[in-house]
């Protein structure tokens, strides 16, 4: 019996082991937290890179699509550019009709292959327009070509020397970038889909990158070959283009063109002039006067978190 009674209390003592104590409970739980504390920014941090580098690995994809469609056409795409629906606009826009003359030699400015004689960019019913296309939107357009009218898919341009903005059944070149997403008219409503905004409500469509919930565009700046970058060519999102030194002398891609996501804070910052390899942002390139701290401050806030095709990783 007392062989029974010590076997009993042993057996008790383990039960009673093989449960935890209160102040156990909060030892696991406060353990619990502070790994959870280390673990989960880590794994932010690594999705963070992840989608960054997603969005730096399509910038190689539409490297790929500028450089076939200036192998199609001698040029690179422009970064602004008026498009006019009407034969009388073009008359007073040397510049911009000096670049579809560059684009297409026998560009009928005429439009005498149009019904009416006119196109409508915009499509919102009025053939008198001269639509303004900045960097976001040159990208888009010129990479893709015509919305076509019953699959909504961008279809590229019309093989006809003179008219490429038909919407013929004919041979196209392009689309040169597979866009996702597409267009679809609801009465005078334009509808984008998939990654095609309207960010400026000009009814002229733009494309975000690839991080979730991106509302604002890729911006596109052109050196148009070498000749030189113009600021003003993305005026309403960015103040221009960057540059190695403060001055403005020295562009990133001097040759080519600058690609830029505003990053997951969805702003742009000035642009201008930033020291890559010492994380130095530099006062406004052309710009008399120097930054104050505060607006430098600020630039690091909304640009630190940039995507360019000129830098590894984000601007930070």
């Amino acid at each position: 019996m007392r062989s029974y009674a010590r076997f009993n209390q042993t057996a008790a003592a383990g039960r009673r082991r093989t449960a935890f104590t209160m102040v156990e409970l909060m030892v696991v739980v406060v353990i619990i937290g502070i790994l959870a504390a280390l673990i989960l920014p880590a794994i932010g941090a690594a999705q963070r890179r992840a989608r960054v580098a997603q969005a730096q690995a399509e910038f190689e994809r539409f490297k790929a699509a500028i450089g076939s469609f200036k192998q199609r056409f001698g040029v690179e795409p422009p970064s602004q550019v008026t498009l006019h629906e009407s034969p009388a606009g073009w008359t007073a826009d040397a510049r911009s009709r000096a670049i579809i003359k560059q684009i297409w030699p026998q560009f009928d400015f005429t439009y005498s292959q149009y019904t009416g004689n006119a196109i409508d960019v915009n499509l919102d019913g009025d053939t008198n327009d001269s639509v303004v296309f900045d960097g976001a939107e040159c990208l888009v357009f010129f990479l893709g070509g015509m919305f076509d009218s019953t699959s909504g898919a961008k279809v590229g341009f019309s093989k006809n020397p003179r008219s490429p903005f038909l919407l013929d059944q004919g041979s196209r070149d392009g689309p040169f970038f597979e866009f996702t997403g597409g267009m679809t008219v609801s009465g005078s409503v334009l509808n984008f889909s998939g990654r095609f905004v309207d960010s400026d409500n000009d009814r002229v469509p733009e494309y975000v990158d690839s991080l979730p919930s991106q509302t604002q565009p890729l911006v596109y700046f052109s050196s148009y070959d070498g000749a030189g970058y113009r600021a003003q060519d993305n005026a309403g999102r960015m103040a221009r283009p960057y540059y190695q030194d403060a001055a403005g002398r020295t562009p990133y891609n001097r040759e080519s063109f600058q690609l830029i996501s505003p990053g997951l804070d969805q702003a742009y910052g000035l642009g201008g002039g930033f020291d890559k390899d010492n994380d130095q942002w530099a006062s406004m390139a052309g710009s008399s006067t120097a930054l104050t701290q505060t607006q430098i401050d600020q630039r690091i806030r909304d640009e630190s978190d940039n995507i360019t095709n000129f830098h590894t990783g984000t601007l930070d």
